[in-house]
């Protein structure tokens, strides 16, 4: 086996990561960005709202920003991805929207895709200039785009896993998580009791139901943030009881890193 290693590019709109080994940071169930994960060796297992499914190698994942998904890795020393991480740009949302609605596994990618992540694995191993490697990788994220915009609804894969409600659960979350929320309010809303959601929940996803609502605020806060607003205003809005309960929780579950996936 190849020794481990992480090769990187990265932009102020992308970055790209080729890398064998356990990633330095896990539990990013949420992030602001959109992803293609290319699953190239080891052992894998993916969860999200739509899909669970063990990824073979070759597998290329799609994930919108802002959507719930999670790698099972059982094999961490083996396991090589390229990921490329994006942000949308006056130039490509409205590409990037399309492309990007629901999240999507593909099990069989074309050559002209594979040879699309090819080029990417290639310049973030070589010499080529920073900036040279970022005109490559806008280039191919464009041409990737264009390519995942072909593929139709009979690509993605959705298994019935997640249970009824476990699936209602998250929508209600999804929906109300800047309201105050509980497992006890939202187990009274789909008449169960709080112990078998909270259990449900944990076993389906591989998250509690409490981080599953403050992943959701943090990613909101920082939103908020982004456009202007204050962190003390944007963690009430988002649903935190006050700013310091807000800062407490960023410490412990704030975002890091893109490229450390």
């Amino acid at each position: 086996m190849d020794r481990l290693f992480e090769h990187y590019i990265e932009t102020s709109a992308l970055h790209c990561k080729y890398a064998r080994g356990e990633p330095a940071v896990k539990n990013q169930e949420f992030h602001d960005y959109h992803e293609f994960v290319l699953f190239l060796s080891g052992k894998a297992y993916f969860i999200s709202k739509n899909i669970q499914q063990s990824l073979t190698p070759g597998s290329i994942v799609l994930i919108p920003r802002e959507q719930f998904h999670e790698f099972i890795i059982t094999s961490p020393e083996a396991y090589t991805r390229c990921i490329l991480g994006f942000w949308e740009t006056d130039e490509l949302s409205s590409l990037i929207r399309e492309v990007m609605r629901d999240t999507r596994v593909i099990f069989a990618p074309d050559d002209k895709i594979r040879g699309l992540f090819d080029d990417l694995t290639e310049a973030a191993q070589g010499s080529l200039s920073r900036e040279e490697k970022a005109l490559l990788a806008k280039s191919v994220l464009i041409r990737l785009l264009l390519c995942f915009k072909q593929y139709d609804a009979e690509e993605i894969r959705r298994n019935i896993n997640i249970s009824p409600t476990v699936q209602k659960a998250m929508d209600m979350i999804d929906s109300k998580f800047r309201l105050p929320l509980t497992v006890e309010s939202i187990a009274r809303e789909l008449y169960v009791s709080p112990s078998t959601l909270a259990h449900r929940f944990s076993k389906e996803l591989h998250i509690s139901i409490y981080r599953y609502i403050t992943k959701k605020r943090l990613l909101a806060v920082q939103q908020c943030i982004s456009r202007g607003e204050s962190a003390a205003a944007a963690a009430v809005s988002c649903g935190f009881r006050d700013y310091s309960c807000y800062y407490r929780l960023q410490k412990k579950y704030g975002r890091e890193d893109p490229r450390q996936e």
